[in-house]
């Protein structure tokens, strides 16, 4: 065999052979570089210093607490929280932190937001392999890329919050499905259908009907535009449908025996219908979702309408299946603009579909010959570098207007210095026509500014959001036989429930029972409330308040107060 000038002479056949640089690049469109690629991105993005700073109200610590009672009181079938049943939420999520508290050994704010974190690297490389599937591996790389750097994505990657589960295994129902579908070969379209049937039924156990309203939903639709009748009917009534309802209906009568009527009542209706229909917490205008889409899904929102506009004007030309992700962005959408509760974090499960779609725009645009017109990608481009660009400018003169924590947490000098750099050599380069080489300077410069978010910004904003050094302080002032209960506290007693010890804090909701509380005979009490049910209940029943301690969590003032005087062995 010989080589010569490029080419390879074998047995008579010539073969070009690939120059250096093109074998070089032809490495990262493999397969398991790419993932290799995503991985160690994803898992520092993800993992990075992610116990590095305590955990947050409201959420956070609610279901670590409910998990840690799990895992100490033995109960895995009711969840509880403050000893009392918890019926809003039902157990997977609890069942992964109370196993990330046992293998760990302790609770701590890093294994509570383990199974977050791990979910969103999970999700990264299931967006790699429905991307890879629907449009080809180049595309697939670049729409995990877009979902690992897209905010709201990294937030909740990093909280021990439900959705980036829940998420996950939404996800997971909708590649299962477009497999089968995709491959239509009866023996893999049947095993595809039992998955999209299971990852159904774990994501009820997660978070409630959404777990199979947004999936199912999505298909529907999707098959209906599609004019599948034919198919939709195999889904309906296939058998799977019996494995979903063996998934959840195993928890939910189980639950249901040891809770009682008032527990059934709770789970069934109140926390599904109940929020769908006339939510009494969270509610929003209809057009909330569209004024906040923006920030979410920043900085990738800008090439959204370009997709859109793409798909509707080419739509014939377009060879891939882009309905897929539009009917699933679009379904989620509409489904939870529609809802009367509506919370930034209910979003997250279209956020795969997002980045599939803006992943399908760069990779036409990437791969030349294509229809596409190159303004519906540099426009999106030139505004936001301009807008990174007036941000760097802008923001040194207006520091001085930001809260005092932010002020602090963000050291925005060296922060402004490296994003306006950044944004410079994307610039330079889109203008060069390297819009490879700004996509990846646009993808370091997020990535960048998340890393720097876990390493810092949240460490230093710590101080002014955590409960857990007031709760030591709390912890160190009681005595054995001292009692502790809050007054209107609600959900922000369970980072004091969690960081004192305490095995529960009564909550008490009038001022009659606070009364009652406090001039419980021989008995020293301690109650938290905020400063202004403080200020209000001190001017007529000012004898039985002393006030010990105070300090500012979040928005909020907590004052801990006690029916003895500080020094004082007299009970008021």
């Amino acid at each position: 065999m010989q080589q010569r000038h490029g080419l390879r002479h074998t047995k008579g056949q010539i073969h070009l052979c690939p120059e250096p640089a093109r074998r070089n690049h032809a490495c990262f469109t493999r397969p398991a570089v790419q993932l290799s690629i995503l991985a160690v991105i994803s898992c520092a993005i993800f993992f990075f210093n992610l116990g590095g700073w305590d955990l947050w109200n409201p959420d956070e610590p609610r279901y670590a607490l409910v998990a840690k009672e799990m895992a100490e009181g033995g109960n895995w079938v009711l969840p509880h929280l403050n000893d009392q049943m918890y019926p809003d939420k039902p157990p997977v999520f609890f069942w992964l932190i109370a196993l990330s508290y046992q293998v760990s050994g302790v609770a701590t704010a890093f294994s509570a937001r383990i199974p977050s974190a791990l979910a969103g690297v999970l999700g990264v490389i299931l967006t790699y392999f429905m991307g890879a599937r629907l449009y080809g591996n180049r595309a697939g790389f670049i729409s995990a890329l877009v979902l690992t750097t897209t905010v709201e994505y990294f937030w909740l990657g990093r909280r021990a919050n439900i959705d980036m589960v829940l998420n996950l295994f939404i996800l997971s129902a909708l590649f299962f499905f477009y497999r089968g579908y995709q491959t239509k070969t009866s023996k893999t379209w049947s095993y595809s259908v039992y998955l999209f049937y299971l990852f159904m039924g774990i994501a009820t156990l997660t978070k409630g009907p959404v777990g199979f309203l947004l999936p199912g939903l999505t298909v529907t639709f999707y098959l209906l535009f599609k004019k599948d009748v034919h198919t939709l009917k195999k889904v309906l009534f296939h058998p799977g449908v019996f494995l979903f309802l063996a998934v959840t209906l195993a928890w939910v009568i189980s639950a249901c025996i040891q809770g009682g009527e008032a527990y059934r009542n709770e789970i069934l209706f109140t926390q599904t219908i109940g929020r769908v229909h006339d939510s009494w917490s969270h509610k929003q205008p209809f057009y909330y979702y569209f004024t906040k889409l923006p920030f979410l899904f920043y900085p990738w929102i800008f090439f959204l309408p370009s997709t859109f506009v793409y798909l509707c004007t080419r739509r014939k030309e377009i060879k891939e299946d882009y309905l897929f992700p539009a009917v699933w962005f679009t379904t989620i959408f509409v489904f939870f603009t529609l809802c009367s509760g509506k919370r930034e974090l209910y979003l997250l499960p279209l956020f795969p579909a997002g980045a599939l779609m803006v992943g399908f725009l760069f990779n036409k645009f990437f791969g030349g010959g294509t229809t596409l017109n190159r303004r519906l990608i540099t426009v999106p481009f030139y505004l936001l570098v301009g807008l990174f660009m007036i941000t760097c400018i802008v923001v040194p003169f207006v520091v001085d207007t930001f809260r005092e924590e932010y002020r602090q947490a963000f050291h925005f000098y060296p922060l402004v210095l490296i994003l306006g750099i950044g944004t410079a050599l994307a610039f330079f380069f889109l203008c060069k026509k390297r819009a490879a080489v700004s996509f990846t300077l646009l993808v370091m410069i997020m990535a960048g500014t998340f890393l720097y978010s876990a390493g810092s910004v949240f460490p230093s904003l710590n101080q002014f959001k955590s409960a857990k050094p007031f709760s030591l302080r709390i912890k160190n002032q009681m005595e054995a036989g001292d009692l502790l209960v809050s007054y209107r506290l609600h959900s922000h007693a369970n980072a004091f429930i969690f960081y004192t010890g305490i095995g529960e804090i009564a909550e008490l909701k009038t001022p009659l029972e606070l009364i009652i509380c406090l001039t419980e005979p021989d008995k020293r009490v301690f109650c938290l409330m905020q400063r202004k049910y403080f200020e209000a209940l001190s001017s007529f029943i000012p004898l039985l308040l002393f006030e010990w301690d105070a300090d500012t969590i979040g928005r909020r003032e907590i004052v801990l107060i006690s029916n003895y005087g500080k020094g004082g062995k007299e009970l008021l």
